[in-house]
């Protein structure tokens, strides 16, 4: 009986990380936060979900809220994905405004993971970098 409840404890211990790892799904889905532009004045906030098949989500929820319309990821780099995003929104005018996310998720084995690139807006082009939550 003392075998078995030691059999039983490992299986539990090895069940564990398999579910916690589970439990998050693909790289990319949850909040991020970080900012764009000149020494990123600009708060970013990006919240990602994944069905299985594709990545949507919105960036900056709120009232000018810009909904994710499509996502391209190059997965051929292990340790780097490269991610374009692109976004259709209101201004905060009330005016249509597209946003266009260049950029290359880093440390994607790692909890906290970094995205970073380029942030087009309209016309405005600056960097950004925002980490997981």
């Amino acid at each position: 009986m003392r075998g078995f409840a030691r059999v039983l404890a490992v299986a539990a211990m090895l069940a564990v990380p398999a579910t916690m790892s589970a439990q998050f799904g693909h790289p990319l889905k949850g909040q991020w936060s970080g900012g764009y532009g000149k020494n990123q004045e600009n708060r970013l906030l990006l919240n990602f979900d994944w069905d299985g098949k594709e990545l949507s989500g919105v960036i900056n929820p709120g009232p000018t809220a810009i909904t994710i319309k499509k996502t391209d990821i190059d997965y051929s780099n292990a340790s780097a994905w490269k991610v374009k995003i692109q976004g259709e929104g209101k201004d905060a005018t009330g005016k249509p405004v597209t946003v266009a996310i260049d950029g290359t998720l880093e440390n994607i084995g790692a909890y906290y993971k970094i995205f970073r690139g380029t942030w087009t807006q309209g016309t405005v082009k600056s960097e950004f970098a925002v980490t997981r939550n």
